[in-house]
């Protein structure tokens, strides 16, 4: 079985190395892509959750990669809030009974300028 930790922040692909720098828990894209490549045609992929969240953009490729496998199973272990809880709807979940799903809704702007009326 290969598993997936999605720990701490979901972040970019671009930004993962200052978290890495300061020794910091974060999970991008790239590591979850490396992880379910490098499991064997056929394993069955374990995705241990425990994440408040992150970049929403960041949470959807990881969401499209994993939503792509047959074989996954997600585990919420402790909190899988924000982008986080987009991931976890990938695959079969299972949540522990202490843990925590949040879902909300999310904003998100280009810089634009928005004003009422």
């Amino acid at each position: 079985m290969a598993t997936v930790k999605i720990n701490g922040d979901i972040v970019r692909n671009e930004d993962k190395w200052i978290y890495d720098w300061f020794d910091m828990e974060a999970t991008c894209p790239k590591d979850v892509t490396a992880a379910v490549e490098g499991a064997k045609d056929g394993e069955e992929i374990e995705v241990l959750i425990n994440s408040g969240g992150g970049d929403v953009l960041a949470g959807q490729e990881i969401y499209t990669t994993l939503l792509g496998k047959d074989n996954v199973t997600i585990k919420i272990q402790s909190l899988a809030g924000s982008a986080a809880g987009v991931v976890a709807m990938a695959g079969k979940s299972q949540i522990s009974p202490v843990a925590m799903l949040m879902i909300h809704n999310v904003s998100w702007c280009l810089g634009l300028e928005m004003s009422p009326g």
